[in-house]
Order: C-alpha cells, then structure tokens, then sequence
C-alpha cells in the first residue's frame, strides 16, 4: 500500500514546529544584558556591566558558515558562555562554552548559519557567571 505524498513533509513539518516551539518555552528571555556598541568586533571591544569589565573580540573573518574564533578577557570568571540570534528571530538552539587558554583569554569556535530571508545582522549574547552583554554585528554576506 502507498503512502499519501503528502505524509512525510506534514510529518518534517510537525516535528520542526515542535523543536521551535520547546525551544521558545525553555528558552528564557533576558531584558538585563548590557548592551554593547563594538564597530569593529575584529579589534575587540570593552564593556562594564554590575562592576565587571569584559573585553569582546573575534578572529578571522565574520562570514557566514565559515568558522571564526570567539574571545573574551575578563578577570575571575567561573562560567562564560555565547548564543546567536537575530532581532526578532529565534535562531535555534546555539550554545557555545568558552574555555581559558594558558594566557587566561577565553575562547571559542563559532560558525553561524544561513538565515534563509538573507539577513546578515546578528547579536551576540555573552554570559559571564550570569552577567549578559548582548553585541550587535554584521556579517559579511556569501559570495
């Protein structure tokens, strides 16, 4: 017996619509992030939030599906952590840990996704020991 065409895309779509959606319930909404100016993420940026000074930066070029290196310097950290999103747009579950290297900087891998309406503005979520710092940037767009 032959299966309805129609069968396994309503099944895909279900499905999709049931990750994004549990997603947005144990995802919670932040409004206390400091909110950081950086015009140049290459270079790094400075921000003070509740008495903690956390540098920002990034290495290699901020093109999307290409893999950069995310850093951070901030002294006496136990727990810093990064997520991507865009305003207004759930990018799906993205977490990455930074971890110290021997110099103390704190580091990561980052590649991000193609966002299917072709945006390329992005807000990067830092948080240190529950401290948040939100920065704005823009990829550069795929050849």
């Amino acid at each position: 017996m032959k299966r309805p065409s129609w069968l396994v895309p309503a099944a895909i779509i279900l499905l999709m619509g049931g990750v994004i959606g549990l997603n947005a319930l144990y995802k919670p909404v932040r409004n206390d992030a400091v909110r950081v100016t950086c015009p140049d993420l290459g270079a790094g940026c400075a921000a003070i939030g509740e008495g903690r000074q956390v540098e920002i930066g990034v290495e290699g070029r901020l093109r999307l599906l290409e893999p950069f290196v995310l850093w951070a310097r901030v002294q006496d950290a136990d727990k810093v952590q990064a997520s991507f999103d865009m305003e207004g747009m759930d990018m799906g579950f993205n977490l990455y840990t930074l971890r110290p290297d021997p110099s103390g900087t704190w580091r990561t891998k980052v590649t991000l996704p193609v966002c299917i309406t072709g945006r390329n503005d992005w807000l990067l979520h830092l948080e240190v020991d529950g401290q948040r710092f939100t920065v704005p940037f823009v990829t550069e767009l795929p050849d």
